[in-house]
């Protein structure tokens, strides 16, 4: 039996392709590919079967002036994993490493957001944002200075959730206003020299 590759194209695994199907599919040298056998993802020109399939193809796969002969979207979607597949979908690129830490794959933005405990007051950074604000950079101190008090109010009139989210961007501000005023800082002494 033809061994099955899996290919990462344009972010999304596809497959599985035989090895004849690899270059229509749109693999090149630097594509993560996948198949059984394989302990985790690798470049095609790492693989030796791939670089062998490839070895006539070689001058026109680097030389980007030549036109790659590739999918049609129709038959892209033909490859594209499906999340009930009953051999299951490839292994994700980490999944090796989070298996060997002993940990599940990773949670989605939505399973991270329904975790967050609102329960407790958000950490106030109102003390943070008034300190960049004045030693930093005060243009983005005084959006921070925003998000912390929304934060705060929010918080007292019982909208916990919201109170998170400002909070949260307070944080983000708080650390673009000092990143900028190091850099300006950094600038400044650089010129002064």
């Amino acid at each position: 039996m033809a061994t099955k590759y899996y290919a990462m194209i344009d972010g999304e695994q596809r497959g599985p392709f035989t090895l004849e199907e690899l270059p229509r599919a749109g693999v090149r040298p630097s594509t993560y590919i996948w198949c059984k056998g394989l302990p985790d993802w690798q470049k095609a020109e790492d693989n030796a079967d791939v670089c062998r399939l490839f070895r006539n193809h070689l001058y026109d796969i680097m030389h980007p002036s030549s036109a790659p002969v590739v999918m049609t979207p129709e038959e892209l979607d033909k490859y594209k994993v499906k999340p009930n597949d009953p051999a299951g979908p490839p292994p994700t690129r980490f999944d090796k490493f989070l298996q060997e830490a002993g940990e599940s794959p990773l949670p989605t933005l939505d399973e991270i957001t329904s975790q967050q405990d609102t329960t407790t007051p958000p950490v106030s950074m109102i003390g943070y944002a008034w300190l960049v604000t004045i030693f930093c950079f005060f243009p983005t101190g005084i959006v921070a200075l925003n998000y912390a008090y929304k934060s705060k109010k929010h918080w007292k009139n019982g909208k916990n959730e919201l109170s998170h989210e400002y909070s949260r961007k307070a944080k983000m501000w708080t650390g673009v206003t000092f990143f900028i005023g190091v850099i300006a800082y950094g600038l400044f002494m650089a010129l002064s020299l």
